[in-house]
């Protein structure tokens, strides 16, 4: 098996990537790194829109939770570079997956699969097209619940009783394509948003290696997901991010909602 992973440099795509690392290393071919936080904007660009669309507060968390984690952290953090220098793995960095550069580079080594993991990129048809068994994504959420940005901060606002991550087919539509495997997750009250990126991001990542273990990708059998009026969330926005904060919810366990 020839896999090549996409995702953003941080701990909850690396929690979906280890376990395959630590079982079958030799099934990862390429790791690709996205440049951009968000697509096709600059760090300028996203930090400006985070700021505008979801405010400093929400801002700031994710500064917390993605960069002095990283940082500041006692704890073992894996993400997706560690992980491909330890291996070793070939890493790509790019800030589009869909130029000519990024396809053409992604086709040397010819994947039988090619795995979305936390990507900040939208994926064209001719990225979908390149591997031979098909192009998957790993969400966290239990879909089709709670597609699109952050899931578990809006499961958390809505009150959702369980989360999850799901493994699916990617096609045109953000998250919506068929289903191939899930897992779900209750929420607990202490939970934030950070512990249940962790947990889905986790448990997502040890289900995607016990899947890849048993599956027969010349039968692959995906399920469409149901048809309904199933929203796709973007970045909260400063009215979403208010409420959050009146509920008393958290996005870490580092801080108050008082600040």
């Amino acid at each position: 098996m020839r896999i090549v992973f996409l995702s953003v440099d941080d701990e909850f795509a690396g929690g979906m990537q280890r376990h395959v690392y630590e079982r079958h290393p030799e099934w990862v071919v390429a790791s690709v790194v996205s440049t951009r936080d968000i697509y096709k904007r600059n760090k300028f660009s996203a930090v400006f829109f985070i700021l505008m669309k979801s405010g400093f507060y929400y801002f700031l968390q994710m500064v917390r939770i993605k960069i002095w984690r990283k940082l500041f952290s006692r704890e073992k953090m894996d993400t997706p570079v560690s992980l491909a220098k330890a291996h070793p793995t070939e890493l790509f960095r790019c800030a589009d997956i869909n130029t000519n550069r990024s396809i053409e580079k992604i086709k040397t080594w010819r994947p039988d699969l090619i795995i979305s993991t936390n990507f900040s990129h939208f994926l064209g048809k001719r990225v979908r097209a390149i591997a031979k068994y098909g192009t998957w994504n790993l969400h966290k959420s239990y879909l089709p619940y709670y597609r699109g940005m952050a899931p578990n901060f809006f499961a958390l606002l809505e009150s959702a009783p369980f989360v999850g991550a799901t493994l699916h087919v990617v096609n045109d539509a953000f998250d919506a394509g068929p289903i191939l495997i899930q897992v779900k997750l209750t929420v607990e009250s202490k939970d934030t948003v950070y512990t249940l990126n962790q947990k889905s991001s986790e448990h997502g990542g040890a289900m995607l290696a016990e899947f890849l273990e048993e599956v027969d990708l010349q039968a692959i059998k995906a399920t469409p997901q149901p048809a309904g009026p199933w929203k796709t969330d973007t970045y909260p926005n400063r009215k979403e991010i208010a409420l959050f904060r009146r509920k008393g919810l958290l996005f870490d366990g580092l801080t108050s909602n008082q600040e």
